[in-house]
C-alpha cells in the first residue's frame, strides 16, 4: 500500500467519525483551557461551533493531500477569531483552545490507523507523513488566526474604558509586559480572585469590597461576568471565614481563589476561580472556594481516570450515578460528617437505625476492610461529579515508536 493511498483511507475512515469527533471537542473545550469560557455568549457558542466543522472538513482534507498552496483559513474560522477578540478572549487562550481541538483530531486519526493498517512499517510512514502535514497545516491557520486576531483586537483595543482595561487584564494574566497604572492596583502583597457570574455580577463585586473595607479590582468581560481582586493581609485570616455570610443578589455565582503573594499570586488565584467556577457549574454552586474543591478541580484535568477510580471503588454499590442510590448518599454523607452516624441521619432526615442499616448493608457489599480505606470518601466524594458530567470519551491509543502529533 502507498502512503498517499494510506493517508486516504485513514482520513475517510475518521471523516465517517466527524460527529463523535466533533462531540469529543465541544466537551474538551468545556474545561480545556481553564479559563476559557463561552458560557452566555451565544454568539461566539455558535461561531464556535461553525468553525469545529469546517476546520475539520479542511484539516482531514490537508492531512490526506498536503497541497500548502491550497489551504486558507475558513470563513468560519475567521468569524469566531474575531467574535473571540471582542469577546475579551486573549490570544495565547484562544489558541491553546485551537490545540485543544487539534489535539483531539490527532488521536482520532491514530485510532484509525492502528485499526485500518495492521502492517506497523506502513503504519509508521502514513502516520509519519500524516504528521508532517497536520503540522503544517496547523503553521497556516495559526498564522492567519493571528493576524486576524491582532486586527481585530487593533480595533477592539480603541473602544471603551472598560473594554481596554479588560485588555489589560487580559494581557497581564497571559504573562505579557503591560502598562498597569490605569488599572489603578498595586501587584504587591496578597491578593483574592473570584469570577462573579449568573445575576449582577457587578453588585457581588461591591459587597465583597464593602465588606472588607477596601476597593477591589474589577473587570467586566464581554459575556457580563466579572473578575474581581481584593487586596488581602496575613491579619485579615481566612477569607472564607472573612466573607462569610455576605446576602448574594439572587441568581448570583462566585467562585474564590486561593490568596496570592505578588503578581504570579495575582494570576494563580484567578486561575484557580476560574477552576473552581468550572466544579461550581458541573455541581450547580452558588458560591464555591478553591481550596474547598482542590480534589474536584484536579479530577476535571482527566475525567476518563476519575470515573474509572469511582467505578472500581464504588461498583458493588450499584449505579453509582444513580441519584436514588441510597448507599452511595448514605455513605457520602457519613463520611461528610466525620463518620458520625447520628449528625448523618440527621442530615438525610432519616433515623438512625435507617443510617446503620445502610452501613451494614453498604459493608456487606464492599467488605469491612475496603470500608475504612482512604480511597472510599474520596470516590464518593467525585461520583457526584462524574455523575454531573456525563459520559466518559473514547480513549485513544499511542504507541512511542509514532511520530509526535502536531498541536
Amino acid at each position: 500500500m502507498s502512503i498517499e493511498s494510506g493517508l486516504r483511507q485513514v482520513t475517510d475512515a475518521v471523516r465517517e467519525r466527524v460527529p463523535e469527533l466533533y462531540d469529543v471537542i465541544r466537551r474538551r473545550l468545556q474545561t480545556e483551557p481553564a479559563e476559557y469560557r463561552l458560557a452566555g455568549n451565544e454568539q461566539l457558542s455558535v461561531a464556535e461551533s461553525e468553525a469545529i466543522t469546517a476546520s475539520l472538513r479542511d484539516v482531514l482534507d490537508y492531512i490526506a493531500v498536503g497541497s500548502a498552496g491550497s489551504v486558507r483559513a475558513s470563513n468560519e474560522a475567521l468569524r469566531e477569531v474575531r467574535l473571540a477578540a471582542r469577546a475579551g478572549i486573549s490570544l495565547p487562550l484562544f489558541l491553546q483552545a485551537s490545540r485543544v481541538a487539534q489535539s483531539v483530531t490527532w488521536d482520532f486519526v491514530l485510532e484509525e490507523a492502528h485499526r485500518l493498517l495492521e502492517d506497523t512499517e506502513e503504519r509508521v510512514a502514513v502516520l509519519r507523513r500524516a504528521s508532517a502535514h497536520h503540522y503544517g497545516w496547523n503553521e497556516i491557520i495559526s498564522g492567519a488566526i493571528i493576524e486576524a486576531f491582532e486586527q481585530e483586537s487593533s480595533v477592539y483595543a480603541l473602544q471603551s474604558r472598560e473594554r481596554r482595561k479588560m485588555s489589560t487584564l487580559n494581557a497581564l494574566l497571559a504573562g505579557l509586559p503591560v502598562d498597569t497604572a490605569e488599572l489603578e492596583y498595586t501587584f504587591d502583597g496578597l491578593h483574592l480572585a473570584a469570577q462573579v457570574w449568573g445575576a449582577q455580577p457587578d453588585a457581588v463585586a461591591r459587597l465583597i469590597g464593602v465588606k472588607e473595607g477596601r476597593r477591589p479590582l474589577l473587570g467586566v468581560t464581554a459575556q457580563g461576568d466579572s473578575y474581581v481582586w481584593l487586596p488581602w493581609s496575613a491579619r485579615q485570616g481566612k477569607p472564607s471565614e472573612r466573607l462569610a455570610g455576605i446576602d448574594w443578589p439572587a441568581g448570583a455565582r462566585v467562585a474564590f481563589g486561593a490568596v496570592g503573594a505578588g503578581l504570579e499570586g495575582f494570576r494563580l488565584s484567578h486561575r484557580q476561580a476560574g477552576e473552581a467556577r468550572i466544579v461550581a457549574e458541573a455541581l450547580g454552586l452558588a458560591e464555591v472556594w478553591y481550596d474547598d474543591v482542590v480534589l474536584e478541580t484536579l479530577a476535571m484535568h482527566d475525567l476518563p481516570a476519575t470515573r474509572a477510580f469511582v467505578l472500581d471503588e464504588l461498583k458493588p454499590l450499584g449505579d453509582v450515578f444513580d441519584p436514588d442510590n441510597v448507599l452511595v448518599e448514605t455513605l457520602h454523607m457519613y463520611f461528610a460528617v466525620g463518620e458520625n452516624a447520628v449528625a448523618t441521619a440527621q442530615r438525610l432526615g432519616v433515623h438512625s437505625r435507617t443510617v446503620a442499616y445502610r452501613l451494614r448493608s453498604a459493608e456487606s457489599k464492599i467488605g469491612a476492610e475496603a470500608m475504612h480505606r482512604e480511597e472510599l470518601p474520596i470516590a464518593l466524594r467525585l461520583a457526584k461529579l462524574v455523575a454531573s458530567i456525563g459520559r466518559d470519551e473514547p480513549s485513544s491509543t499511542t504507541d512511542p515508536s509514532l511520530p509526535t502529533p502536531a498541536l
